[in-house]
Order: C-alpha cells, then structure tokens, then sequence
C-alpha cells in the first residue's frame, strides 16, 4: 500500500468512526496539518444532512467505476478492467473516493430515490446521470437526482452552481429546483448558478427553458439568461457567452450507458458510424472518449470483448462477436 493509498484509508477510518493505533493517529494527525483546508471540507461535507433509510446499499463495483477512470498514472488498460473485490461500509467508502481527489457523493434512500453528488474540491467536476444527462459541478455545489415518473419527469435539486446538458426523453420534462429558483425544460443546455443569492441566475446556451422566481415566470432561449435582483426576475442577452460557457468539450463521458446509446452519441458528436451484431446491445459501457481519438471503434470493441472491422476509414465500423 503506497503512502497516498495509507491516508484514504485512515481518513476513511476516521469517518467512519472506527479505532486507529496511535501510530496511525500521528499519521493522520500530520496529514491533517499539512491539508488542513482539504480535510475541512471533507468534514464540511460529511456534516451536510442526508435523508437515507438505515440500510445502505452501497455498489462498491459502480463507485470503482466512477472514479478509477480519474486515478492518476494508471495504465489504460487497467483503468477498464480492474474490479473491486470488497465492500466498505458507505462512509468508509466515501472517504477513500474523496481521499483520492474525487467528488461523488452518493446515497440512495427509500424515503426519497434521490441520488446524490458533492464536489469538495477546487476544480469543475463532470458527472454523468442516469438519463445520459450530464452535469458539470462547480467547487462546493451539491446535487440531488432522480426519475420520479413519466408525469413528475426528472429532478435535480441544486445548492451551489453547475452546467446542465439535459438529454431529450421523448417530453419527459427536467426539472432544476433551488432555494432561489427554479428551471424546466425538455433538452438544451444550460448554468444554473445560485452560489450567491445577490447573483442568482440561470443562462442558456441551447433550447429553451422556463425560469420561475417569486411567484415570476419568465422563458428564455439561447444566449439569453434570467437573473434575480431584488426578488425581480429579470430576463436579458448575455453579453460574451463563449467567456461564461467556455470551449466546447472534447471529450464523451459514459457511465454505465447500453451501447446502443453510446454509438448513437459517437455518431451525433463525431460522424463516426458504428454497427452493432445482435447480441451486443446488452453491454454497458464505462469509459472517456476522447472526440480526436482515431480508434473509437477499437475501444468499444475493447470494452465489450469483441471484434470489429473497418467498412469505411474514419467513417463507418463494425463490431461483432469474437
């Protein structure tokens, strides 16, 4: 066990509550002075209250495929094949995850369905939801999701500021609730930034959304956004979008995604066409691909322990069972 492996698991321990050596505890006792801004919001994050049934069911399989793509100098293929063969209790686990520089904060309860994500670091973190909707999370920014039904739609419940990239689900509606505001739309993209009060705001930069405050409703559409000053909700143009949005990403993130949808992403972002033989659709991927990587096609063929065959150079693959 290496000296980084050592402090997630005292950190872990410490959470957890559980007994350390006094060996140990001078260890941790060091690392804490010399991070203490990192441990502080670790404790900060692990003080934020939770509902959650008594029983946890923690996937320690599904956590080690979110953050092992993250882990630093390992080799790629290690990163798709290593499988985790033990089970922590939930804090425990939790600690090893933030220990290691990650940001997921997950905890399904019966009460709500809700699953949850923190980032308690310094940098933008990406998250992928179950409906293939991605989140970039901005530094000390909650969020809460779940699928509620077809009528209720999908639900995020948001502290801090974070970007929204909401997949289409045939009218299915996604809803964005916060203690200033609230969004509904049915595909586009989008901030929702309520990390100060006297700056609320949400900004469009694809589709429409409706925007409701203080009992106030406005809709706005691409390269426009909606503020609320003085309890007024107030819709305008946004000046220099590329500064607030950013460069486009170059890079798809999949999470445990059927195959089917992940060739269908690939070809919407790329123009790369992918077949698949019957039978292959019920894998699910986990991975990073990068939008300028040449070998799309062996990657997934990688990952589903398959063949596949060139039909059209840079353009159109096969893949099919070995």
């Amino acid at each position: 066990m290496n000296k980084e492996e050592d402090i997630n698991e005292l950190l872990a321990r410490y959470f957890a509550h559980e007994s350390l050596t006094p060996v140990q505890q001078k260890a941790l006792d060091k690392w804490r002075t010399a991070n203490s801004q990192e441990f502080e919001r670790m404790r900060k994050l692990m003080d934020t209250p939770v509902k959650t049934a008594e029983d946890i069911r923690f996937d320690a399989e599904k956590a080690w495929q979110k953050i092992e793509p993250q882990l630093k100098e390992r080799p790629k293929t290690v990163a798709f094949r290593r499988k985790m063969t033990f089970v922590w209790s939930a804090a425990a686990c939790l600690l090893l995850l933030l220990g290691i520089g990650t940001f997921y904060f997950f905890r399904s309860g019966v009460e709500d369905n809700f699953i949850r994500y923190a980032n308690a670091g310094t940098t933008e973190k990406q998250i992928l939801l179950p409906d293939s909707s991605e989140v970039i999370l901005y530094p000390n920014a909650t969020l809460a999701y779940r699928f509620a039904d077809k009528k209720e739609g999908r639900q995020a419940k948001l502290q801090g500021k974070a970007f929204f990239q909401v997949k289409k689900m045939h009218g299915i509606p996604f809803k964005v609730e916060t203690d200033l505001l609230n969004v509904e739309v049915l595909g586009t993209s989008f901030l929702v930034d309520v990390a100060r009060k006297e700056k609320a705001g949400v900004f469009v930069k694809t589709g429409r959304v409706r925007v409701e405050a203080s009992r106030q409703e406005v809709v706005i559409e691409a390269n426009e956004k909606a503020e609320l000053k003085n309890g007024v909700l107030q819709a305008d143009t946004i000046a220099r979008p590329q500064e607030l949005f950013g460069a486009d990403r170059q890079e798809l993130v999949f999470e445990r995604t059927p195959i089917t949808e992940v060739v269908k992403v690939i070809a919407e972002q790329t123009g790369i066409r992918i077949d698949l033989e019957k039978g292959l659709e019920k894998n699910l991927i986990t991975t990073r691909i990068q939008l300028t990587e040449t070998d799309i096609a062996g990657e997934l063929a990688f990952l589903c322990g398959c063949k596949y065959e060139t039909l059209v150079e840079g353009k159109h693959y096969r893949l099919y069972e070995k």
